[in-house]
């Protein structure tokens, strides 16, 4: 394969240098750890060295990892037996009888880290895009190539735990402060200061491990003595409960591990690592956080149209139309990835609205420190605003965020074709407005493009990019590539009602109102969403997005699909000028922004008088909410309103927040198995309407035994 290069000077000194031929990014497969461990034998019986460097010949990117397409093919036995192949590896790195230096020039995590562990001594550049850490967590599993067993021995018990049970990543100053790295170097000089520092630990002795970096005097004393390491393993242990309760087992794998090996030997810990991962790997959890890890790849990949030929635009500035809650939040995602945005609006006090809005996003990531103060008048310099078109010829691509209203986004419509060029691209952040009939009359339709983006934008990962009848390869195309750019997971969709998120969420959020009708308390309906997995119940969602909002979707969808979707009760709220968190009553109350108890109110309003007991069961409430949007999104893909049941399931974990560790709504269902979905739809239609009548799409796959991913079998209960 000649993934690695070893190169001795006449001081002694090695450099080995891992590239993988082919890829752009360096990873472990189970060739290259069979290349790497003839390489490392070779060096151990090698008389002229005496230090050794081990360094990327990829730009930016030292290690990125396991080759994670590998984890698909590994046999549930085989699983103890790589994880003590990469143990073995890395151990045969910190057993050379010389020092060892690893030069993180780039991106390194899960075995990158865990190799640069088995070194002497890291150094890691200044660069932005040089990361350090365990993101394995985030794949359902945990470090198992020696990274639990000596990530503490280097940066104490502490800071281990909250690199490893949370999947954080780390810049080199951060690393460098906690003691994981030993100096943070300037990307400019970071091959010629590699070599130096490399060459000044020649013929020195092997290096003790220990803690090497600063840690409060609290921290010390915990980790030191039995009674405090109990103390912080119970904390831990507690804090993962409360956030992912026993959904995600990884994270609570890899504390036992912790706990366990802390103070062994490292032959003894390795073991204990060993142990464990066998417990996760492989488990319906990992499967689905492996497959929303493929699907999230396979979209980086994509250009949102099938044509391979076309390419889209580049984008260099960004006009914004309407600086209110979403025109500047787009306009301040765009800046913040250093593309400039021009926002226009009618009102002065709009445009300061959006400033503001921008920078209060800013302060909070300094807040948080994942911004520094200084980098803040450099982001708010890309932000420009207008209160005419002047500057928006030379932005490749406008954003429309204004009032959703046909006849208001036509006619903003209009006014920028005057003032750009032909071949500027309009796209429309509309949450349910036709894009056909927003480009109704336009001079170039085929230029017009829904991108939907998602509240709060900063934080929400997914763009429906909605293509209209008339647009363009070109422009869908440029619209996709634009929303990665901007760190977004883009779905393409078809132009429909409600698009595709808000059309799935419609009978679950008008279902919840019904139960709520019915007698159910708002807080019952709203538990057991949130034990199902979702961030937040149905009801509170309504508040949060604002019942206005919800309504004029509502409309939309109920004169589109008016046999499914009825009027439910929120509008009464909405009429009463009860909108939610944003005038601080909905379903809730809310005191100082935050969510309080249910709102008597809200009881009156709708005319119910919620019962102590539950009308309902909570099996049925759960099934009467999950199982709509399943029959919804099984109509959506008879329909062609998404490409494939991966995107629809994509849209729907970064849409929503649907649970991953449940692996999308579509995965979810296959798990039960259709002909049990099939079978509680039918039950659920004969006994609370016709709403629930079985797609016919879903129906029959679930009659011939068919799945909507039928690359895994259900699961048995």
């Amino acid at each position: 394969m000649n993934a690695f290069d070893i190169a001795i000077d006449d001081t002694g000194l090695g450099v080995l240098t891992f590239d993988r031929p082919g890829e752009k990014v360096n990873t472990f497969s189970r060739e290259v750890f069979e290349e790497f461990a003839e390489v490392l034998l070779r060096l151990a019986r090698e008389p002229r060295l005496r230090g050794l460097l081990i360094r990327s010949g990829k730009p930016d990117t030292f290690i990125a990892g396991a080759d994670v397409k590998e984890f698909v093919a590994i046999p549930g036995g085989q699983i103890r037996e790589g994880s003590a192949r990469g143990q073995a590896l890395f151990e045969l790195i910190a057993r050379l009888p010389v020092p060892t230096v690893a030069a993180i020039n780039g991106v390194c995590l899960g075995g990158g880290t865990e190799l640069a562990l088995a070194c002497d001594y890291r150094l890691m550049s200044d660069s932005p895009k040089a990361k350090v850490g365990f993101p394995e967590v985030r794949l359902g599993i945990f470090p198992a190539w020696g990274g639990c067993a000596r990530l503490p021995r280097v940066v104490g018990l502490t800071a281990a735990m909250d690199l490893i049970l949370t999947g954080k990543q780390l810049d080199a100053k951060r690393a460098t402060k906690i003691g994981l790295v030993d100096e943070t170097v300037p990307a400019a000089i970071f091959e010629d200061w590699s070599r130096k520092f490399a060459r000044e630990k020649l013929g020195t002795r092997k290096r003790r491990p220990g803690p090497r970096g600063k840690r409060n005097l609290r921290d010390w004393a915990l980790e030191k003595n039995p009674i405090g390491r109990r103390l912080l393993f119970r904390a831990a242990r507690e804090k993962l409960l409360k956030e992912t309760g026993w959904r995600y087992p990884a994270p609570l794998e890899a504390l036992l591990v912790l706990e366990e090996s802390y103070g062994l030997p490292i032959e003894l810990a390795l073991e204990i690592e060993n142990e464990h991962i066998a417990n996760v790997f492989g488990g319906e959890v990992q499967r689905n956080l492996l497959s929303v890890f493929f699907w999230t790849e396979e979209v980086k990949k994509e250009t949102g149209v099938a044509d391979a030929a076309v390419r889209p635009r580049k984008v260099s500035r960004v006009g914004v139309l309407g600086a209110g809650v979403m025109g500047g939040g787009i306009a301040q995602l765009a800046a913040d990835k250093g593309i400039p945005a021009r926002m226009k609006d009618i009102d002065p006090k709009a445009l300061a609205h959006g400033y503001a809005a921008a920078a209060s996003v800013w302060k909070q990531a300094i807040e948080r420190r994942r911004l520094k103060p200084r980098e803040l008048p450099a982001k708010m310099a890309l932000l420009s605003g207008t209160l005419d078109y002047s500057g928006f010829a030379r932005c490749e691509v406008t954003i429309e965020a204004v009032v959703e209203k046909l006849g208001v986004k036509r006619a903003v419509l209009k006014e920028w074709e005057a003032a750009v060029p032909r071949e500027a691209i309009f796209a429309s952040n509309t949450s349910t407005l036709p894009i056909e009939e927003i480009a109704a009359g336009a001079l170039g339709p085929d230029r017009v493009v829904g991108m939907h983006f998602f509240n709060p934008v900063h934080r929400m990962p997914l763009v429906e990019v909605i293509r209209g009848r008339l647009s363009s390869d070109e422009s869908v195309a440029s619209v996709f590539a634009l929303a990665k750019t901007l760190g977004k997971t883009p779905v393409v969709v078809k132009d429909s009602p409600g698009f595709l998120v808000n059309r799935i969420l419609a009978p679950y959020l008008s279902e919840a109102v019904r139960l709520v009708k019915e007698g159910c308390r708002v807080e019952d309906v709203d538990r057991v969403m949130t034990n199902f997995g979702m961030p937040v119940g149905p009801l509170a969602l309504l508040d949060d997005v604002g019942l206005d909002v919800a309504v004029k979707a509502g409309e939309v969808l109920q004169a589109a699909f008016p046999d499914r979707l009825k009027a439910t009760g929120d509008e009464a709220l909405a009429a009463a000028g009860r909108l939610g968190r944003k005038t601080g009553g909905g379903f809730y109350d809310y005191r100082g922004g935050k969510r309080a108890a249910p709102s008597p109110r809200a009881y009156e309003i709708l005319g119910v008088e919620p019962g102590k007991i539950l009308p309902v069961s909570e099996d049925e409430i759960e099934a009467r909410l999950v199982f709509s949007m399943v029959n919804e999104a099984a109509l959506c893909l008879a329909e062609d309103v998404v490409s494939a049941p991966s995107k629809l399931d994509l849209a729907m974990l970064f849409g929503t927040g649907f649970p991953p560790f449940r692996g999308g709504l579509l995965r979810y269902a296959d798990s039960l198995g259709l002909a049990r979905v099939l079978a509680a739809l039918e039950d659920l239609a004969s006994r609370r309407g016709t709403r629930f009548l079985p797609a016919p799409l879903l129906r029959d796959m679930a009659r011939s035994g068919a799945r909507f991913h039928p690359d895994r079998p259900p699961v048995e209960f």
